[in-house]
């Protein structure tokens, strides 16, 4: 009937960089010295990326989380990760980066668990794995982490690394989506699209493209193709649980907070 019946246009989260902004400093008491030095360190690079205060910088900000990955802050190696795998600051290397997310990710930080995962999926700086990916999504999945809780689910989904089980993928994607990752709600209404391991649902696939759509704009390309296969009632009650989806993410991260 429509392009959904063909193959799954997956979007994957493992294309997706963790905004080194974005990470949250460690919680920690009663530090020796010379984690207090590494939490400064740790500071005046997060001011440096982040221009607070002062000229953004990331030269500078590299030399920092340097100085505190070094001493052992687990931010300050996921942050320095991130710079390598990005060539901010210094040049690019995926092979720094690797080692960096696994020092981070041995000690248990899931977003580096997740960023080294995706270094095996693409085979950068690391040699190709899927199963230690998979491994690594695992880990940052169990941990609440919405990135790698999607890229475990598309590897289920695709059969990489893991026996194909899209009832798995389902799963992933539907936790992911609901606590409000875009990526996740696209790959969940595109499920609901193709009929897999569910009932075809373009009302649902609507919905929660409509969703996504307020921070993927791919997703909103999507929502109209489906949309031309529906009713003028069925874009109605779609729209409508969309809505009430939108509410209850806001309430959520109220809550959270």
């Amino acid at each position: 009937m429509t392009a959904y019946d063909s193959k799954l246009h997956l979007v994957m989260a493992i294309f997706t960089l963790a905004a080194i902004a974005d990470a949250d400093k460690p919680k920690q008491l009663n530090l020796p010295a010379v984690s207090r030095e590494a939490d400064e360190d740790f500071n005046r690079a997060e001011k440096a990326a982040n221009g607070d205060g002062v000229p953004q910088d990331y030269v500078t900000a590299a030399r920092y989380y340097r100085r505190a990955a070094e001493r052992g802050n687990i931010r300050a190696q996921y942050a320095l990760a991130c710079l390598y795998e990005e060539g901010s600051g210094v040049p690019k290397d995926f092979g720094q980066a690797a080692a960096w997310y696994r020092k981070a990710a041995d000690q248990g930080d899931a977003e580096a668990q997740n960023n080294l995962g995706v270094l095996y999926s693409t085979g950068q700086g690391v040699p190709q794995n899927d199963v230690e990916a998979v491994r690594l999504y695992r880990l940052a999945a169990a941990q609440g982490d919405v990135e790698g809780s999607t890229n475990l689910g598309a590897m289920y989904l695709m059969g990489r690394g893991v026996e194909r089980n899209l009832a798995q993928a389902f799963q992933l994607f539907r936790k992911a989506a609901e606590s409000g990752y875009s990526v996740a709600q696209n790959n969940l209404a595109l499920m609901y699209a193709n009929g897999q391991t569910v009932e075809r649902d373009y009302v649902l696939a609507y919905a929660w493209l409509e969703v996504a759509a307020v921070e993927n704009e791919g997703a909103a390309g999507l929502r109209d193709r489906i949309g031309k296969e529906m009713t003028q009632e069925q874009i109605v009650r779609a729209r409508g649980i969309a809505s009430q989806k939108q509410k209850d993410l806001a309430q959520k991260a109220k809550t959270i907070k």
